[in-house]
């Protein structure tokens, strides 16, 4: 069952990295779109871990051998048929394929900590990671049976949460002069996937929903302050590098729990949005996966026509808008009926 909220959340997150990737200059959403990516890690983390609790509350076990396969195939074939059309796009582009130490690395989802052929594709070895890593603490969980010992489950997440931190902020100290410092590895990177995990934890393990929402205005205020960094601070900045990064994500975390009681187009959360906007944004981020994998192919299209920055960015965002969701049309949604009539 489709959440429209998180759908919601799914489009704007998507139109950040559009944003991002845009020909725009001094742009608030530009600047701010690089953590695109980190709303999606959250809702990730919520999400996928949300499945396996559910199906664990329902039945008492957890399938993580199916848990596995469905996530191949709504993650491996989008992926590797975009790789195979961007090699051939690059031979085009330079004349020669890309190293075969950068096609392994994009192949067997490492691209997170080794060279890459692009820029974006980082972000899927972090969401792999994710999934192998949540299904191994999840069987270790479950064999042990401490899986529903709520104290111990929230204080290991809140741990790997501070642990991220304290590590992103031990490689960012040496750099905190500098104007912008980078990275992408996994274990700097999944503070967001795990304020996701630990919220989902919460929602179905505990009572600590029915309490969030009495306090729901409250809260969304608190999540505009808590991502206000993003729209101040420079991205890769020592700030945003280390604090910066964890309260963003906490407030995408609480925006995430506000947008489960979002049924309708006409009320979202305390604002008013209009209907039109609001399932546009829903639709397009249903679609969001595969928007995101060919993304920078329309970047590449647009800049080939002689336009502004202005007509170049509404050019690309569009183009990446249309492939994307061909593609989900063509190639994805094919898969998942596949994978739904052979993984029940």
């Amino acid at each position: 069952m489709r959440i429209p909220g998180l759908d919601l959340l799914r489009g704007l997150a998507i139109i950040l990295v559009l944003f991002r990737h845009s020909n725009l200059e001094n742009n608030i959403i530009k600047d701010f779109g690089w953590l695109g990516v980190d709303l999606f890690f959250v809702l990730s983390g919520f999400l996928v871990s949300g499945l396996i609790f559910r199906e664990y509350k329902r039945v008492g076990e957890v399938n993580l051998k199916r848990f596995l396969i469905r996530r191949g195939f709504k993650i491996y074939p989008p992926f590797y048929i975009f790789m195979v059309v961007g090699i051939f796009v690059h031979f085009f582009k330079t004349d020669s394929f890309p190293q075969l130490r950068h096609i392994l690395s994009e192949a067997f989802y490492v691209q997170s900590y080794l060279p890459r052929i692009w820029n974006h594709t980082w972000s899927l070895a972090v969401e792999e990671h994710f999934y192998l890593g949540l299904a191994l603490l999840v069987f270790i969980a479950i064999k042990s049976k401490v899986l529903t010992n709520r104290k111990l489950i929230i204080s290991f997440l809140v741990v790997l949460l501070t642990s991220t931190f304290l590590m992103r902020l031990y490689v960012s100290y040496p750099h905190r002069h500098e104007e912008s410092f980078s990275f992408v590895q996994t274990h700097l990177r999944s503070d967001g996937i795990i304020i996701g995990v630990l919220i989902s934890y919460l929602y179905h393990f505990t009572g600590f929903y029915d309490s969030f929402l009495k306090w729901k205005k409250s809260l969304f205020a608190i999540a505009i302050i808590l991502i206000l960094p993003g729209f101040i601070f420079r991205g890769g900045g020592y700030f945003m590098n280390t604090i910066g990064l964890t309260t963003v994500n906490l407030g995408f975390g609480i925006f995430t729990l506000l947008s489960l009681k979002y049924t309708h187009a006409s009320n979202y959360l305390v604002i008013k949005l209009p209907k039109q906007a609001v399932r546009l944004l829903c639709f397009i981020g249903v679609h969001s996966y595969s928007i995101y994998l060919w993304h920078l192919m329309a970047v590449d299209i647009a800049e080939k026509f002689e336009l502004n920055p202005m007509q170049s960015s509404a050019l690309s965002i569009s183009l990446a808008i249309v492939i994307g969701v061909a593609c989900s049309y063509i190639i994805e949604r094919p898969f998942l009926k596949l994978r739904d009539s052979i993984v029940k």
